[in-house]
């Protein structure tokens, strides 16, 4: 995603404001972002897209879309594959219509397939899908979202191999899925930094990303998601570390709250980052 800098804002529509005042009460507060959730359908009303589009424009948000929670591109069913690759479809058009530049989207399972099949698998389907949209004239990006539990298609690594392998492909990165999917990683500057160093190394740049962030409770065993939670809330990982090392390498990102407190803890990650670009500037 093109960026003229680092944006924050909330995982859908805003707490503390209604619908028809969205994205002016967002610009009112200091953000410059929001993740358009689509998880359950995908908008189809074009009077409503326009609308989006418009505000959005009007308020200077940059927003990206989340696509349904109903996919899996390693499905060994054809049938629901096929159905995951058209979902992924239709959130590309609504994103496109609604000029949001990026579409985060959850990969799938590796269910009965193991690691490897299950990613060759959605390496073919998400070069399907590529071929649709470069047909269809859509301008977005396609974003494989890091996952939080181990049975699920969206490691790290899973989702670099996706980026480099497949164009118009440009991850996700959920820190707190990163966090939980490994016990709980992510304690220290250095944690945060090492994942860094591997995006960087391996996309040629940190620029452009749309980041996820929340506190994330783990299940009993430590690994996997159970909760999210505020920023504060005791579970991590740490804000503070990612705003030093964003401010220290003058990335330009697109951070999304996926917090319960929305806008509220986006301000705060906002102000923390600002706090430590003046140390740096």
């Amino acid at each position: 995603m093109d960026l003229d800098r680092t944006r924050f804002g909330p995982a859908g529509y805003p707490m503390d404001a209604p619908r028809k005042e969205a994205f002016s009460y967002l610009r009112s507060i200091g953000l410059g972002g929001m993740e358009y959730q689509a998880v359950r359908t995908v908008p189809k009303n074009e009077e409503l897209l326009s609308w989006v589009k418009k505000e959005a424009k009007d308020n200077d948000i940059v927003l990206s879309l989340h696509a349904p929670y109903a996919i899996n591109l390693a499905s060994e069913d054809e049938a629901k594959r096929r159905a995951s690759i058209e979902r992924l479809l239709r959130a590309a058009k609504a994103a496109h219509k609604m000029n949001a530049k990026h579409v985060t989207f959850h990969p799938g399972y590796y269910g009965k397939l193991g690691r490897e099949k299950a990613l060759k698998l959605a390496l073919d389907s998400l070069n399907e899908l590529v071929s649709e949209v470069r047909d269809e004239g859509l301008r977005v990006e396609l974003g494989p979202e890091t996952m939080g539990k181990p049975s699920q298609l969206g490691s790290l690594d899973d989702v670099l191999i996706m980026a480099e392998s497949v164009d118009l492909v440009i991850p996700t990165i959920d820190f707190a899925h990163i966090h939980v999917r490994k016990g709980g990683c992510l304690k220290s500057k250095e944690d945060y930094s090492r994942i860094l160093d591997e995006i960087e190394r391996r996309l040629g740049t940190l620029n452009g990303l749309v980041i996820h962030f929340t506190e994330v409770e783990p299940t009993k065993s430590g690994y996997g998601e159970r909760m999210h939670h505020e920023l504060g809330s005791g579970y991590g990982p740490e804000f503070k570390y990612l705003a030093m090392l964003m401010a220290e390498r003058e990335v330009r990102w697109l951070v999304i709250s996926e917090s319960p407190l929305l806008e509220r803890d986006s301000l705060k990650m906002k102000r923390t980052y600002e706090r430590y670009l003046r140390r740096y500037q």
